[in-house]
């Protein structure tokens, strides 16, 4: 989980390739040192946080550190809760929006 990032929930490329997962070029994504990153859509993925099912689209990328990174969207859509001091994702059960 990356609280900072505003890019949509990207997966590694390498993540992709093995789970033989394409898609169209998205456009691009500048990093801090200024080098571009190619984006492709791949689509709705499903998985669970803290065991709670959720789908999410998720763009690709050459990610070279991390296989899956969820930025800060996913908590705000989820209605998620960041604990810094445990390391961990809260969702507030029986949530009605």
């Amino acid at each position: 989980m990356d609280s900072g990032s505003e890019h949509p929930p990207l997966i590694s490329q390498d993540l992709a390739d093995r789970m033989s997962m394409t898609g169209v070029r998205a456009g691009g994504a500048t990093q801090a040192d200024g080098a571009c990153l190619p984006l492709f859509d791949i689509g709705c993925l499903d998985l669970a946080v803290n065991g709670e099912p959720i789908s999410h689209n998720f763009l690709s990328a050459p990610l070279s550190h991390y296989d899956i990174i969820l930025g800060e969207s996913c908590p705000r859509q989820h209605h998620g809760v960041l604990d810094y001091a445990h390391n961990d994702l809260w969702q507030w059960a029986g949530y009605n929006g």
